[in-house]
């Protein structure tokens, strides 16, 4: 260890400035990640401009690689439009299916139903979450909470 007072101590023993040295190293490394992979994976990486415009162009160089990223989100939302078309043409062919077919359509989130309706003649809500027994008095619903999946232990 350097000796109290030196350049190399106030170095070594300052937090802010491995702080910003992490910080930079991780978002430098991040950054670098997203334009690899998108280079690679866009179907537009043909109109990107060389690495070697950076340099002498730099304006140039940005404003062509926005239209190319302009180009490919247009693509990718194009892609998300349709797969979720044909998810909801697909949900209307199995509607009018289970219709033709006197099949009982299911209700509910996800087609799991809703469970205790119907259930008892005289029992039914009075608006405040409490359930009435039919004959005037009130009985309180005890509910039953689920339990929170927490992670890592803390949430």
């Amino acid at each position: 260890m350097p000796p109290e007072g030196s350049f190399m101590y106030k170095f070594l023993t300052n937090r802010s400035i491995h702080v910003w040295i992490t910080l930079t190293t991780l978002f430098s490394l991040a950054l670098y990640t997203l334009l690899v992979d998108f280079q690679r994976k866009s179907p537009y990486a043909h109109l990107l401009p060389s690495s070697s415009t950076f340099t002498s162009h730099p304006v140039d160089y940005m404003a062509r690689y926005v239209e190319v990223y302009k180009l490919h989100t247009a693509h990718l939302s194009a892609e998300t439009a349709e797969r979720r078309r044909k998810a909801v043409e697909d949900a209307q062919k199995r509607s009018r299916y289970r219709r033709a077919h006197g099949i009982e359509s299911t209700t509910g989130v996800m087609g799991l139903g809703v469970e205790g309706e119907g259930e008892g003649e005289g029992e039914g809500r009075n608006g405040e979450g409490e359930v009435g027994d039919g004959e005037g008095e009130v009985v309180e619903e005890k509910r039953m909470r689920r339990p929170v999946k927490k992670w890592f232990g803390v949430w």
